[in-house]
């Protein structure tokens, strides 16, 4: 499914993504998803979050595993 219209980004491409280790920031930078209008930005956030191994200590700031390791 598309999550973000705006760069017609699929959920599977944001899973694929996460699933090779790159960041929130990384993906978000690589592919646009929720960089222009917004609507999408949760959502991108809670799949990449469920999506990708946690990087620990190269998490993205704030992110809650990190406090967790």
């Amino acid at each position: 499914m598309i999550v973000c219209s705006c760069h017609a980004v699929s959920d599977h491409a944001l899973r694929a993504a996460a699933a090779n280790g790159l960041s929130h920031h990384e993906i978000v930078a690589a592919t646009g998803a929720g960089t222009d209008c917004g609507r999408c930005h949760e959502a991108v956030s809670q799949i990449v979050s469920a999506s990708g191994p946690c990087r620990g200590a190269h998490a993205c700031p704030g992110c809650p595993r990190r406090a967790s390791r």
